[in-house]
């Protein structure tokens, strides 16, 4: 959940504006733009890096990224994810889907154990206007009226199987808001977990090309995350 999708460009937006569309959404959502004052007060200094700085663009699956291999259900394993919406959540997934010529994802997950209370969201995503860099795409989150403005969520490196599907994938977003920049990582797998080795390889990578990874922790995924047949991938 790439909070580049709520927060990049809302400083055009204005607080009345704000407090309007708050008084119409739900509590969910309202948690999520309360939490627009809090990237401001965390953010550091910076100027976002650009996509060619930061992707494994030497990966020809990053090179050639297919969006139709994208698609399926993708686990967060590992992530510096928004804060507050996100807090203390339990067996996060993100189910990815073509929508005609574009693509979206309904994000779920259970807060405080396997067993709690379920916390959803849906997103409308383009693909990337730059036939150079086809992971670079871009998320819009679903209000109840119209969308947030669409914002990065690049895909900088993935891993596939022998058969070339992609099995595991590392996702990231850069906001910067009056000055104050906030990065959001995610390390993603088909299943609900990853090698030690390659958790160690994603985050030296990262450190290797500036990406603060200090915040970046495991997301619990449990043994029971997801008991019922429908939800089973």
């Amino acid at each position: 959940f790439c909070s580049s999708a709520v927060f990049d460009q809302t400083a055009s937006i204005s607080w009345q504006s704000l407090e309007t569309t708050m008084l119409s959404i739900p509590q969910g959502l309202v948690s999520l733009l309360v939490v627009v004052a809090a990237i401001l007060l965390t953010g550091t200094s910076a100027s976002c890096p650009g996509y060619s700085d930061v992707a494994n663009m030497s990966n020809p699956a990053v090179a050639k990224f297919e969006l139709s291999k994208f698609v399926g259900t993708w686990y967060e394993v590992y992530s510096h994810n928004l804060p507050y919406l996100t807090s203390g959540c339990h067996c996060t997934r993100y189910d990815v889907a073509l929508q005609g010529e574009d693509w979206g994802t309904h994000f779920m997950c259970k807060k405080g154990n396997s067993a709690g209370k379920m916390t959803e969201l849906h997103s409308d995503n383009k693909h990337a206007s730059d036939p150079r860099y086809p992971g670079m795409l871009t998320e819009s989150w679903k209000l109840p009226v119209g969308h947030t403005p669409a914002t990065a969520y690049w895909v900088l490196d993935v891993g596939a199987d022998a058969t070339g599907d992609y099995q595991k994938s590392l996702v990231y977003s850069c906001t910067s808001i009056l000055g104050a920049k906030q990065e959001w990582i995610y390390l993603f797998s088909r299943s609900t977990s990853l090698s030690t080795t390659d958790v160690a390889e994603w985050m030296e990578y990262m450190k290797q090309k500036g990406i603060d990874t200090s915040d970046v922790k495991q997301v619990p995924q449990d043994a029971d995350c997801w008991s019922s047949e429908e939800l089973l991938v």
